[in-house]
């Protein structure tokens, strides 16, 4: 039997996603996953987390070439921290070490002005190593690494997420800004091939 690892996850994951069109129906079963891909030791190679000193690393581990879904390891250093944002897709994501604080927001507004939004934090979670999160389409989130070492999870998306255009949401003035991503281990030109 092939032990588990991100090369059988990934397999089984776009199975799952090829066969079940619904996002309830695939995250049902994408989760148990990225449960078991997170807590299986050696499952993920440590190179697929390559650090960055000037903001939180997120590389791309894999993606298929129809660029149904994405696979990305996200790094971040003590007190590191992404911006308030979405993803406009689904997301299962896996702490495998170290702890992150997840705040979750809901947009107040309607979102009739795409500049502006009103937010509400809704909740506030540490994710410990082991930890699974699902996000569908319309979630609203920001991570911080609240450990004293590195903190590192797998990322999984229902889009090619570092080619997405999102939002990030400043919640002070409710100005909306438009960003893409990106892989910190793949060069711009790359990802449009």
């Amino acid at each position: 039997m092939e032990p588990f690892s991100i090369d059988v996850f990934t397999r089984e994951a776009e199975g799952v996603i090829r066969s079940y069109p619904s996002e309830t129906d695939a995250l049902r079963r994408l989760k148990p996953l990225m449960e078991r891909l997170i807590t299986t030791p050696g499952s993920v190679p440590k190179e697929a987390f390559a650090p960055r000193k000037d903001r939180f690393a997120n590389n791309l581990v894999y993606r298929p070439a129809d660029r149904i879904f994405s696979v990305m390891a996200g790094n971040w250093s003590p007190g590191q921290t992404t911006p308030i944002h979405d993803h406009l897709t689904w997301a299962v994501v896996g702490v495998c070490e170290g702890e992150e604080r997840e705040s979750i927001y809901r947009r107040r507004d309607d979102g009739s002005n795409p500049r502006r939004a009103t937010l509400e934090l809704v909740g506030e979670r540490i994710n410990k190593k082991g930890h699974v999160t699902v996000l569908g389409r319309a979630g609203i989130h920001r991570i911080d690494n609240v450990s004293i070492a590195s903190s590192l999870s797998i990322h999984m998306y229902g889009l090619d997420i570092g080619t997405a255009e999102r939002h990030s949401y400043d919640p002070v003035t409710g100005e909306v800004s438009k960003f893409v991503s990106g892989y910190c281990n793949v060069l711009r030109d790359e990802e449009s091939d």
